[in-house]
């Protein structure tokens, strides 16, 4: 009894310790770097693998357990990440790189916990009590606002970031250029301010949008009765009655995605599915907008006006691309371009919801719309 008691604590003893080093790159800092490597290409599974090595071979190893929480909240497993990001905080409380890192987990888990903001922004005011020009937190506090709806306060972080011209530079550049795009959208609903700062929207997404902020059944309802002759895009398609797709009945935007599809605004497909949850495409949001411009112009015509083109206007698509008359509708009325150095429209790209905004804004003025 005694030796298997003396057994068991050994075990315990040798599970609680460091483990050795294997070669001289299997180092704690080394494993930690290629976590973080892993998060930025969101390869979060490889990053839980290096980060728990990390801290296997340094049970006090900070930032490992903090790698290990923003791995965690990225996958949303909230009490992983919760744990991990309060042990790395604990044995890094004077280290304004392990507070700052403890903050982006608290950001990054802004869907789960209705105090993220109050908990950042406390590790973020440690870490700059600690390092008055600390680049990371200043950058994340800027993070935190932008996240937060304050753009004014996230703008004045990323200007001092930019400004300090650092590692963190190009990215709070690239923050700074989003705050003010959203601005300039000018959100006028809470749905329309949380999608805006979404990197890549879904066609669930852009159903809200469209309700919400292009108010689309307004528009429908102004528009006067057709009793011969010209068809919306619904009509022409479905005669008048529209189905709801079979896989929006209990998604969290069955409203809205009914909604669109009562007005074959956004397409559905031949087995009747809407796919919401698929990120769209550029192609796709150009279609969209050329259905709305055709119902709003009474012009069937505008749908084959580009069609042919010689040479295309894009660089990267030719003119018989099944959306290139879309595309070039949209260019022609200044609602959606093409880059300006390469001519490239990149239709398989994903739209941004800042850029959704804009997009939904250069309708309004196409159509002349005031609501």
């Amino acid at each position: 009894m005694k030796h298997y008691l003396y057994l068991t604590l050994t075990i315990l003893l040798l599970a609680g310790c460091s483990q050795k080093p294997q070669s001289d790159v299997d180092t704690p800092e080394y494993h930690y770097k290629a976590g973080m490597r892993a998060v930025e290409t969101g390869e979060y599974s490889a990053a839980l693998t290096s980060f728990q090595r990390s801290v296997d071979l340094d049970k006090k190893f900070a930032l490992g357990y903090c790698g290990l929480g923003l791995a965690h909240a990225h996958l949303g497993n909230v009490k992983e990440a919760k744990k991990n990001v309060d042990k790395g905080v604990s044995n890094g409380k004077k280290d304004p790189d392990v507070l700052a890192l403890g903050a982006r987990v608290w950001i990054t888990l802004r869907e789960h916990e209705k105090k993220w903001f109050k908990r950042a922004s406390k590790l973020l005011d440690k870490a700059l009590k600690r390092e008055k020009n600390h680049e990371a937190s200043l950058y994340y506090y800027g993070v935190a606002y932008l996240y937060n709806y304050d753009f004014d306060e996230a703008e004045s972080y990323f200007r001092k970031v930019v400004g300090k011209k650092g590692a963190y530079a190009g990215k709070a550049d690239a923050k700074w250029d989003l705050s003010q795009k959203i601005v300039r959208a000018m959100p006028g609903t809470p749905v329309g301010k949380k999608v805006a700062l979404h990197e890549k929207i879904t066609r669930a997404d852009l159903a809200v949008l469209f309700a919400e902020e292009l108010k689309i059944s307004e528009l429908f309802a102004r528009m006067p009765q057709q009793n011969t002759g010209f068809q919306t895009p619904g009509q022409a398609s479905t005669g008048g009655s529209a189905v709801n797709p079979v896989d929006s009945k209990g998604h969290w935007a069955e409203t809205w995605i009914n909604e669109m599809t009562k007005y074959s605004v956004l397409d559905v497909s031949p087995d009747r599915k809407f796919y919401p949850d698929e990120v769209i495409s550029r192609a796709e949001y150009a279609m969209a907008v050329q259905r709305l411009l055709v119902v709003a112009t009474k012009d069937p015509g505008l749908e084959i006006r580009y069609f042919g083109e010689s040479p295309s206007r894009f660089s990267d698509v030719p003119s018989s691309h099944y959306a290139y008359n879309a595309m070039a509708l949209c260019a022609e009325r200044g609602i959606m371009h093409a880059d300006i150095i390469t001519g490239n429209f990149n239709p398989s790209g994903p739209v941004t919801g800042a850029d959704a905004l804009l997009i939904i804004r250069g309708i309004q003025s196409s159509l002349r719309m005031t609501f």
